[in-house]
């Protein structure tokens, strides 16, 4: 067995354990909060949560380009390189989260918002804002462990925090039982975890240490340009996320938002196992690509391309069959079978899944600006015609203007996919070994 394919079933095996805990999560928390609250607390819950995701944005991508730049100069065998950039990224997301910070948290606290109507709210919604800061600087370590070939360990130790953060929240929830001692509770545990996680990403000794002292405003410079394209992939999945949940309470009202994302939720399902297989690929992208090795690299993305999209339509199927004695398992009857918006769900899922690894090949080896530019205007023209079309039509409306959205970005998708990896033209090939020896040596 290949050493690439070795890392290949142990990522997957990794991100088993992420969904399969993701999975446990959300199939175990519906019930327990609605043990404890009502199902306007809990959409009301959502809410709150929803806001801080768009602070995953604060490294404008700076951590998942700088990962990408350390897999391809490990693969040419370019450590001390790949330190440079890794201590060059440290710098950047410290100042950058510090500033947000200083800005965002008092902000919670003390501006006079509707939306936040008691301390608890304000409390909780700050804690979030934290936690989401302070996730930035657990991307920093994730990264170590996929340029040195630990992936899977590193999705491993990620997915464990995780675990033990929800568990914080689930003990503010059950020993207080309000927004803020949940919030808190996640905060706590996000804190104590996160110099256990730094420390065991870096102990291999293979060159990368933590510290500013290699860091170069060069290096930061260099990938601003592919960083702000990436920033265009998080603004596009907070707007089909957190934009659609918004606009569900806006227009339907918090009990409508428990039902959307729960529907949403076991839709996904299908995108999440498509994930398992794309996410694991990401560092071997990478380092093929770091390492000129171009025809493997075809090869791989297109068996693993067929193998995934297959795998997200033949499992969106099977969920439809599954999805009436699920819900009524899981929300103990609160959230009905509806037969319509549920085969809606479920087809949005199967094009998500379908463009999943395309999408991570091109991400993989920053080749993504084109793919960011028009996934994020098409999100955006899909939450707009979501707010005319839930409107007139209410839930269905919301669903149609997803796939519609998920549609065309599928289709753009493999069209840059294949143009930028599969095209015969030398020239082409030509252009991406210039772009590879002038940013990764």
């Amino acid at each position: 067995m290949s050493p690439i394919v070795k890392r290949v079933i142990a990522g997957v095996g990794a991100n088993t354990y992420e969904q399969v805990a993701n999975i446990v999560i959300q199939l175990v928390s519906l019930p327990i909060y609605l043990s404890h609250w009502d199902v306007k607390a809990y959409g009301t819950w959502l809410v709150i949560t929803a806001i801080p995701s768009y602070l995953s944005m604060a490294d404008v991508g700076m951590v998942t380009v700088a990962g990408n730049r350390m897999t391809m100069l490990a693969g040419a065998g370019d450590m001390v390189g790949a330190n440079r950039v890794f201590q060059s990224a440290q710098m950047f997301i410290l100042l950058a989260c510090g500033a947000v910070a200083v800005l965002v948290i008092p902000a919670a606290l003390c501006l006079p918002v509707a939306l936040l109507a008691s301390l608890d709210m304000r409390v909780a919604l700050a804690a979030q804002l934290a936690a989401v800061l302070l996730s930035l600087a657990a991307g920093l370590s994730s990264v170590a462990f996929r340029s040195t070939n630990r992936y899977a360990l590193g999705t491993s130790v990620g997915v464990t925090v995780r675990l033990m953060e929800w568990l914080g929240g689930v003990a503010g929830l059950v020993l207080v039982g309000t927004f803020a001692a949940v919030a808190c509770g996640m905060l706590v545990v996000r804190v104590s975890t996160l110099l256990w996680q730094s420390w065991l990403s870096t102990r291999t000794g293979e060159g990368l240490a933590w510290g500013m002292r290699d860091a170069r405003w060069s290096e930061i410079v260099a990938m601003l340009k592919p960083s702000f394209g990436f920033m265009a992939f998080p603004i596009a999945n907070a707007i089909t996320f957190q934009g659609f949940t918004l606009l569900t309470a806006h227009l339907l009202g918090p009990a409508a938002v428990a039902v959307f994302n729960t529907y949403r939720t076991v839709a996904r399902v299908a995108v999440q196992v498509t994930s398992t297989l794309s996410h694991a690929l990401w560092p071997e992208f990478a380092r093929l690509f770091g390492s000129g090795e171009h025809r493997s690299l075809r090869t791989l993305l297109l068996g693993s391309s067929l193998l995934g999209a297959l795998g997200a339509i033949t499992l969106s199927v099977l969920l439809y069959f599954c999805a009436p004695l699920l819900l009524r398992i899981w929300t103990k009857g609160h959230i009905p079978f509806y037969p319509g918006p549920m085969s809606a769900f479920l087809l949005y899922a199967a094009i998500a899944g379908a463009w999943h690894i395309p999408r991570v090949i091109l991400m993989a080896t920053n080749q993504h600006s084109r793919l960011g530019i028009v996934f994020l205007v098409l999100s955006v023209l899909a939450l707009l015609s979501a707010d005319v079309l839930g409107t007139r039509h209410q839930i269905m409306g919301l669903v149609v203007a997803m796939v519609l959205g998920e549609l065309l970005a599928m289709v753009a998708c493999f069209w840059i996919a294949a143009t930028t990896f599969l095209s015969g033209d030398n020239e082409a090939q030509e252009a991406l070994d210039e772009d590879r020896a002038v940013h990764y040596r």
